[in-house]
């Protein structure tokens, strides 16, 4: 394999929550009499949701403390079967885990990551993480990652950071790390990653992993 140890974002990486994260900001704007059309909203949260609700907040006058606390409120009494995996990802796991690699979570989201991994059964995929609930500064800071790697014993030439935002593969170089960009909208085109594919069964070939 091309790495021994895999760090995961959560959101938009290894979960499909996006559609989920767009509809509660999206009730979010609504609140405040704010209407903005989906594709617009998606790719404004697929920079960073703060971002969004800056950018918002600014353009259209509304309260940026009250859009965060409304967008946090919706999303999570959002079902629990909307944080779903995306295709393919169980399977990517194993297939590492069997080649006898390792597998850890870096996410801003909080402790409902963690349930997510368990109700979906690959808890036992981890073995470590690193949320929202351990109150390190935000990507692409190196904090987390850093903290990550000492705990973990994992050497920095054999990490790899796998997320769908540059945010993800600028921690990962600050953190002295591989970082790779997983983009399957093309959001981020006019980056330049030096490790990126479009989807995780573009993974395969690219970690060297072969299939479980």
């Amino acid at each position: 394999m091309r790495f021994t140890d895999y760090i995961w974002d959560f959101d938009g990486m290894l979960f499909d929550t996006y559609p989920r994260m767009r509809a509660a900001f999206s009730c979010a704007l609504a609140r405040q009499g704010c209407v903005r059309p989906d594709g617009e909203v998606m790719a404004a949260i697929k920079r960073s949701v703060r971002a969004a609700a800056a950018l918002y907040a600014g353009q259209y006058g509304l309260d940026h403390a009250r859009l965060m606390a409304d967008y946090r409120a919706v999303e999570h009494a959002s079902p629990p079967e909307t944080i779903a995996p995306y295709d393919g990802a169980a399977a990517f796991l194993r297939a590492v885990l069997a080649q006898g690699g390792r597998h850890f979570l870096y996410t801003h989201r909080d402790h409902v990551a963690l349930e997510a991994l368990r109700r979906c059964g690959l808890d036992d995929c981890f073995s470590g993480a690193v949320t929202a609930d351990d109150h390190f500064p935000v990507k692409p800071a190196p904090d987390a990652l850093l903290s990550l790697m000492a705990k973990h014993a994992i050497a920095p030439e054999r990490a790899v950071m796998l997320g769908d935002r540059s945010i993800d593969v600028e921690a990962a170089e600050n953190a002295g790390i591989a970082g790779c960009l997983v983009d399957p909208e093309h959001f981020y085109d006019d980056y330049a990653a030096a490790l990126r594919c479009e989807s995780i069964a573009g993974l395969y070939a690219l970690m060297d992993v072969p299939p479980a």
